[in-house]
């Protein structure tokens, strides 16, 4: 509940508003059944605990989403993946909360000289726990690989917060991820 008060807060807010708009209504269509549908769905993730697998984060709740996946960064014991098409210095600060020894390789699409440059000084003074950047094709969605476990992004890591944006843990693997990327790198390579 410490964790997670201001989501608790927010969508206690979002509960009442719709208990109101119900009330307000005489009769139920699709639209409101779903909508409804979705809110039990979460409601009921909460109060399984379920909240790190799933979860919505508000707009101006940058803070508490850039908490959230540093948590998540710091659980990683072997390698962390990120899939993610835009990439700056604040996503890399990111990475400097995993522990010592884990792996970092970033898949983006625009590896710009600002980045390699950005990159660049990282490794110089970490190099012992360089970061490895690599070109990816054809995707949009964002996945970040704590260890062999997914997540699915609905914003950059450096935009989390701005705007309201769904996360999942998911059953999907790195090299599903990157199948599609991969088959459009060795086009372009031929």
């Amino acid at each position: 509940m410490m964790g997670n008060g201001g989501l608790v807060n927010r969508l206690s807010n979002v509960e009442a508003k719709d208990l109101e708009q119900d009330c307000r209504l005489t009769g139920h269509d699709e639209h409101l059944l779903d909508h409804d549908r979705k809110f039990d769905e979460l409601f009921e993730a909460m109060d399984r605990g379920e909240l790190k697998s799933k979860g919505l984060f508000y707009n101006n709740q940058e803070f508490d989403a850039y908490v959230f996946v540093c948590d998540l960064i710091r659980q990683a014991k072997k390698r962390i993946v990120l899939v993610d098409r835009y990439v700056t210095e604040k996503t890399l600060t990111m990475m400097l909360k995993r522990e010592k020894g884990v792996s970092v390789t970033i898949y983006t699409y625009d590896k710009s000289k600002v980045l390699e440059m950005d990159l660049a000084t990282y490794n110089e003074q970490y190099p012992d726990s360089p970061m490895q950047v690599l070109p990816s094709y054809g995707m949009h969605d964002r996945f970040l690989f704590i260890d062999d476990t997914a997540f699915h992004f609905g914003a950059s890591l450096k935009d989390l917060g701005k705007n309201t944006f769904f996360f999942t843990q998911e059953d999907f693997t790195l090299q599903e991820v990157l199948k599609e990327s991969q088959k459009i790198q060795a086009e372009k390579e031929s």
